[in-house]
């Protein structure tokens, strides 16, 4: 399925609306958005807002996103699997925050897919925050943009016949009473 650019808009700004309250969650996703066929690497941003330090991290992505790469933290030892990706045997402290990067890449036709983030805490605490991702459509591929532009040339000269024709018949006109050509 392809969307314009416009419907790529719609999809942000209503998902925007959608999940304002995603937005007050305290993981996030920064870029918010993937195109559909792409890869894009993701910083959630995990702060730790218990009393207790955080011990461990992870991304869960629904169908329609895969990982591709969970990137080192110092501190934190990281793993990943196509749908999970995890850091543990680090440390977070209280009210502290930190980036986790992950590489995804979307399979699914635009849309919003809801990416899980996990926290987990020494007392068997564990803290799931749902984080809105954006799949965007995939760029025009070029057979579109060569329709476009055989339309385009094909508008171009109906224009430059109906402007020739219409100076043929002008200068084909007899001159008018009063005309001194």
């Amino acid at each position: 399925m392809r969307c314009s650019a416009w419907s790529s808009l719609a999809i942000s700004v209503c998902s925007a609306f959608a999940f304002a309250g995603a937005a007050s969650a305290h993981v996030i996703a920064t870029p918010t958005y993937v195109a559909s066929g792409g890869s894009q690497n993701f910083l959630f941003s995990g702060p730790n807002e218990r009393n207790a330090p955080m011990t461990s991290f992870a991304v869960t992505v629904p169908h329609g996103l895969e990982i591709e790469h969970a990137h080192p933290v110092d501190g934190w030892t990281e793993g990943s699997t196509a749908s999970t990706a995890t850091w543990t045997g680090g440390s977070l402290a209280p009210r502290a925050d930190i980036p986790f990067r992950v590489t995804l890449k979307a399979t699914a036709d635009p849309g919003v897919l809801q990416v899980q983030a996990k926290q987990r805490y020494p007392d068997g605490g564990i803290v799931s925050w749902p984080v809105p991702i954006t799949v965007l459509p995939a760029a025009a591929s070029p057979s579109q943009n060569l329709a476009l532009a055989g339309v385009v040339g094909l508008i171009g000269v109906l224009v430059v016949v109906v402007v020739t024709m219409l100076a043929w018949r002008r200068r084909s006109l007899p001159p008018a009473p009063g005309d001194d050509a």
